[in-house]
C-alpha cells in the first residue's frame, strides 16, 4: 500500500510540473525553449505559424525596425540579386536581450515559392519542410552578446522576380520558461535586377559557388564563352592564398565542379578566385567547420 502511494504521488508531481500556471490558473503545457533553432515553419511567412506556437504571448508586426535584415554582396549591401548568384544574408536585432533567437525563409512573391537556396554560416543552422528552406540561430548564438546571424544565400533563376524575406525573432527573457517573450514579424523584400538578362556573352561568368558542409568542397557553377583552362584559388581576408589548383580545360557552357580543399582550414570567410583566359571571377564564401 505504501509503494502504491508514493507512485500516485510521484505521478500526480510530474502532471503538476509538466504544466505552468498564470494568475488565471493553467497556461499551457510547459515547452522547453528552442536553443538550437525552432523546428521548420515558424517565420509568419504566408502559411506558416510564427514562435506563439511554443511561446506564450502575441506576435507583434516590425514597424520599428527590431529586425534589420541585409542581402550583402562581400561587404556591400544590395536592393537587388541577380540570378544564380550567391549572397551573405544577415540578420541583426535592435533590441538589447540577454537570449534571442530568430528563423527565416526567402519566398517568391508570385507563387510563395522558396526563392533560391540557404547554407548555412558560422553560427546559423539550416533545416526545411515543405519544399521551403529555414535559417536558424544555434545553441551557441542565441546569446545576447552575439551582434547578428550571418548565412548565405544563391538567388534563384532568372525571371522568378520580386522575393520576400519573412522573418520571426524572439526577444526573450531568458527565465527559462515560455512566457514574457516577444515575437517581432518582419517581412524584406528584394527586387530582381532589371539587368539581369542582360549577359555579355564573350565572357566567362559564375552562376554559383558555395562551401558544401560535411563534404569539404567548394561547389562551383559557371558559364564559359569557349574552351578554356580554370585555375582556382581560395583567398583569406589578409589576401593569402590558401589553396590553388588547376581545374584543367572546360567545354564552353555551363560547367559545374566539386573542388576538394584543405581539412585543416578553419572557420571563416575565404575568396574563391576563378582565374579563366585572362578573366577573374571572385566570390565571398563561409567555410563553416
Amino acid at each position: 500500500m505504501k509503494n502504491k502511494s508514493i507512485l500516485l504521488l510521484s505521478a500526480m508531481s510530474l502532471m503538476f510540473f509538466g504544466f505552468q500556471f498564470s494568475k488565471n490558473g493553467i497556461d499551457k503545457m510547459y515547452m522547453p525553449s528552442n536553443s538550437g533553432g525552432a523546428g521548420a515553419g515558424k517565420t509568419g511567412a504566408p502559411g506558416e505559424s510564427n514562435c506563439t506556437a511554443c511561446h506564450a504571448g502575441s506576435a507583434i508586426t516590425d514597424v520599428n525596425g527590431v529586425n534589420v535584415l541585409a542581402v550583402l554582396d562581400g561587404n556591400d549591401p544590395v536592393t537587388s540579386y541577380v540570378p544564380g548568384m550567391t549572397y551573405t544574408v544577415r540578420l541583426k536585432m535592435t533590441l538589447p536581450t540577454d537570449k534571442k533567437g530568430f528563423q527565416a525563409t526567402a519566398l517568391q512573391d508570385a507563387s510563395n515559392d522558396m526563392a533560391g537556396d540557404f547554407a548555412a554560416g558560422p553560427n546559423t543552422l539550416i533545416n526545411s519542410a515543405n519544399g521551403r528552406e529555414y535559417a536558424n540561430h544555434t545553441s551557441t548564438s542565441n546569446s545576447g552578446a552575439v551582434p547578428g546571424w550571418d548565412w548565405s544565400w544563391t538567388a534563384p533563376a532568372s525571371s522568378t522576380g520580386d522575393v520576400t524575406f519573412y522573418v520571426a525573432s524572439n526577444l526573450a527573457n531568458n527565465n527559462g520558461a515560455n512566457t514574457g517573450d516577444e515575437i517581432w514579424l518582419s517581412e524584406h523584400s528584394i527586387s530582381e535586377s532589371p539587368s539581369a538578362s542582360l549577359v555579355d556573352l564573350t565572357q566567362s561568368s559564375l552562376n554559383n559557388v558555395s562551401f558544401v558542409p560535411g563534404k569539404n568542397e567548394v561547389f562551383i557553377s559557371l558559364n564559359t564563352f569557349e574552351n578554356e583552362e580554370i585555375l582556382f584559388s581560395l583567398i583569406d581576408l589578409k589576401g593569402k592564398t590558401a589553396y590553388k589548383t588547376n581545374l584543367g580545360s572546360v567545354d564552353s557552357g555551363t560547367n559545374t565542379f566539386n573542388v576538394g580543399i584543405p581539412s585543416d582550414l578553419k572557420t571563416g570567410s575565404f575568396i574563391v578566385q576563378l582565374e579563366i583566359n585572362n578573366q577573374q571571377l571572385t566570390k565571398l564564401i563561409q567555410v563553416v567547420r
